[in-house]
């Protein structure tokens, strides 16, 4: 998935080493920086040389808290950057016995945002004398590396005009002589930055795209070293000394986390979430030329950036490691094992460290996955990728910072093998898979049990459902509400068929939605059940336990009066944009000559297409359940995201209180009360719901959200204003479900952040009405609920 190319020697490591290697470091050995000395993931060091009976051995292991910043070791150094809570902090210790040297406070603690965990990202870049750092923030700092007192400092944002991405600073810098390069981003000539290293003086700026995670390269094409970086759009080469663009090139656009690498002496690889993409610069009397080799969806949807041997690309494919052939991108072989993660290159050896905290070693080889040594590092999440130097792996954790050596095997501690065993071993439908397993007749058994069955997933007593899937496969798991987010479960092969299971208990009355990944990249809903709904994964197959009680109301009923919606183009200037708005009017508005009680949508369009929430309107209304109600879905723009629970927030939900508002009461026939007047939401629209009612009470009295996303900084700012406000006369609905998103490490949980949620506005003197059921996130089963939703509110007055 990356690169079409020419067995070039990896990044000319000797040639460019010896061209940037930091100043006063072992090139060798030492990793002083983001990817290390060569900026290619990549260490030659002949240090690492497991042979039969060697395995791993923690050497030290010291508490660290969040952040995302990766380990850079030179010295005797090992560096990187955490939180303690209250600060961000530069920490380094004895890279030999872990003992603290210093640590130096850049400011406070950076929270994160949108899922992300708190703390700073970027990786400290060790030159000597010198280490440097940027906080999250903005403030780029130079540290004496003996002591960690302060060289100089300086605001990118402040003093440079940079723009702050929305997570904040990521991206590393790199040097080369006296400059000091920093992927600053921002339009007007300051993508890019470079600083006098001795003092931090700027240089030089250039460059009008935007950044969010990358960081620069130095590169030798042409023959004389020049910078390298991605922005959000392309890619570009700069002169060192006055910053003057060389090349340009447009790259795939997809992602904001594009790392380039370098292979051989003009080749450069690209990934983004979507697809990898190869480029081939060449030097010529008129210049630098820039083309694309090739493209490939072999490498995508990953934060780690590959590394290359012996004329082939190892990365990450989503979740599985994906050997890539460099020469036109096709796949030459995947596998799960050993699970997510980050990968470096170590002698010949992919090195990685996997999400879930576990080391493995396993030859760099287009033969396969075959792994020689393992480790279980950490019992936290890690989320940023290893570093060797001097024959030790360094890593850290969200928790921990630890320093791992090869030794013989009797010192060694591996990861215990645990065998995978199918749930419910006594259970029917597992004494039919030891049938057919001991039959000579297999295929005849399975044909007659697959047409025996009157639905699929077979559902046994009040607790047991059995996922089936019949077919050749080279590789089929299953994912879904029953597991944690990210989680996929390999499903189990009857032996000798093609038929494959996963069973789970579960209670009896969850109602929960999954997909089926087969042959590793294809994700599809289950072809033996038609029970369909569409969500935010896209299609997604449905099931509910026997006791499942839910509602219907979603489900168009003959004979009763469809009201009517009416499409509109709404300009806000608070916004300075446009969206498409749909009012539904009830059966008989034209007519009534009354006024209506109000709901606003958030998610208009998904609560129209995949909620049916028109149909459920109608099916209330005609059965009078609730009194009619004028409803006001709200179509999200591309910047939703942001609208809904980040930077954009505020103007967002002054956009409705005092543009939309006004117009709909203007246009249409409305009680203009708060307490008449409902906003309601799923997920981060559930967020921007509760955000505009406690910011807007004497717009909106009523206020519901479904899963509603209170994660992160984003939840405990609404925290905050509930906890350190009067009570406000707003009345809630929350609802959730059990198997809401959550994760393994236990970092978030939709369902409790909810619960907690519920449990201080109660504390607070609100009234709430709160539900808690066995169902997942998303429109599977929020549409089942929508109609408690609405008799909450709108239940028609006897």
């Amino acid at each position: 998935m990356r690169f079409s190319y020419f067995l070039f020697a990896l990044l000319v490591t000797g040639l460019i080493s010896a061209l940037w290697a930091n100043e006063g470091s072992d090139k060798k050995t030492d990793w002083p920086q983001w990817r290390g000395a060569t900026q290619n993931g990549t260490s030659n060091s002949g240090t690492l040389a497991l042979s039969e009976g060697q395995g791993l051995q923690t050497v030290w292991k010291k508490a660290l808290g969040q952040g995302y910043s990766s380990v850079s070791v030179a010295d005797g150094r090992a560096i990187t950057m955490f939180t303690d809570g209250e600060s961000d902090l530069v920490i380094a210790f004895d890279a030999e016995n872990g003992n603290e040297l210093w640590r130096y406070r850049t400011g406070p603690a950076y929270m994160g945002k949108g899922g992300s965990h708190n703390g700073p990202s970027s990786t400290p870049l060790i030159d000597g004398d010198l280490v440097f750092a940027l906080e999250r923030k903005g403030k780029l700092i130079a540290l004496n590396a003996k002591d960690g007192s302060e060289a100089w400092s300086r605001h990118i944002v402040e003093d440079d005009h940079a723009t702050e991405p929305f997570h904040g600073f990521t991206t590393a810098p790199v040097v080369y002589g006296d400059v000091l390069v920093v992927e600053t981003g921002g339009t007007e000539g300051k993508s890019i930055s470079g600083y006098d290293k001795s003092t931090g003086k700027l240089r030089w700026q250039n460059g009008d795209d935007a950044v969010n995670y990358q960081s620069p390269i130095l590169t030798n094409i042409g023959g004389d070293t020049h910078v390298l970086f991605a922005g959000n759009n392309s890619l570009l080469g700069v002169n060192l000394e006055d910053g003057s663009k060389l090349w340009e090139f447009q790259h795939l656009g997809r992602a904001g986390s594009i790392n380039p690498l370098q292979i051989g002496k003009n080749k450069i690889l690209l990934t983004t979430n979507s697809a990898a993409q190869l480029v081939q610069v060449d030097f010529a009397e008129s210049g630098f030329v820039a083309k694309e080799l090739w493209q490939s969806r072999h490498l995508k949807r990953s934060f780690n950036v590959p590394v290359f041997h012996d004329g082939y690309l190892y990365g990450y494919s989503g979740q599985f490691i994906t050997c890539v052939d460099a020469e036109n991108g096709e796949t030459v072989w995947k596998s799960r094992e050993p699970g997510d993660g980050f990968i470096i290159l170590v002698d010949g050896n992919l090195v990685v460290l996997t999400k879930r905290g576990s080391l493995h070693i396993a030859p760099a080889t287009p033969e396969g996955y075959q792994e020689k040594a393992n480790l279980k590092m950490f019992e936290g999440i890690a989320w940023t990728p290893p570093s060797f130097a001097n024959g030790r792996i360094y890593a850290r954790s969200l928790d921990e910072i630890a320093s791992v050596q090869v030794v013989n095997t009797a010192n060694a501690i591996s990861i215990a093998k645990v065998e995978r065993k199918p749930a419910a071993p006594n259970s029917d439908f597992a004494k039919f898979v030891r049938k057919v397993e001991k039959a000579s007749n297999k295929e005849a058994l399975v044909k007659e049990f697959m047409a025996a069955q009157k639905s699929f997933p077979v559902i046994e007593g009040d607790n047991l459902v059995h996922f089936v899937y019949h077919g050749a496969v080279e590789d089929i798991v299953i994912g879904g509400d029953m597991f944690d987010m990210s989680v996929e479960e390999t499903m189990f092969r009857v032996d000798g068929t093609d038929l494959y299971y996963f069973t789970q208990e579960l209670p009896s009355d969850a109602h929960l939605a999954y997909q089926i990944v087969r042959n590793y990249e294809e994700r599809i809903t289950d072809p033996l059940n038609p029970k369909k709904v569409n969500s935010f994964n896209g299609e997604e197959s449905e099931f509910a336990m026997p006791d499942w009680k839910g509602s219907d109301s979603w489900l168009k009923k003959d004979g009763v009066p469809s009201g009517k919606l009416v499409e509109e183009t709404f300009a806000s200037k608070t916004l300075s944009d446009e969206r498409t708005l749909q009012v539904y009017l009830p059966a008989g508005y034209e007519n009534s000559g009354k006024r209506y009680p109000t709901a606003y949508v958030n998610y208009g369009r998904m609560a129209l297409e995949f909620g049916n929430m028109p149909t459920v309107l109608d099916n209330l209304i005609a059965a009078g359940e609730i009194d009619p109600v004028v409803v006001v879905f709200i179509y999200p723009t591309r910047n939703r995201f942001q609208e809904y629970a980040r930077d954009a927030k505020a103007q967002y939900s002054e956009m409705i209180t005092k543009e939309l508002v006004p117009h709909i009461d203007n246009a249409y026939r409305t009680v203009t009360a708060p307490q008449s007047r409902l906003v309601m939401g799923g997920d981060e629209g559930g967020y921007s719901a509760i955000y505009t009612a406690v910011n807007y009470p004497a717009v909106f009295g009523l206020v519901a959200g479904q899963s509603s996303h209170l994660h992160s900084q984003e939840g405990q700012e609404l925290r905050d204003k509930i906890s350190q406000s009067e009570t406000l006369p707003i009345r809630f609905y929350m609802d959730w479900g059990k198997f809401d998103y959550r994760s393994v490490s236990g970092d978030y949980d939709w369902g409790a952040n909810n619960r907690n949620f519920v449990k201080l506005l109660k504390e607070k003197g609100y009234s709430v009405e709160s539900r808690e059921v066995n169902e997942g996130f998303g429109w599977t089963s929020w549409r089942t609920r929508t109609d408690v939703l609405l008799k909450t509110f709108f239940a028609k007055k006897s």
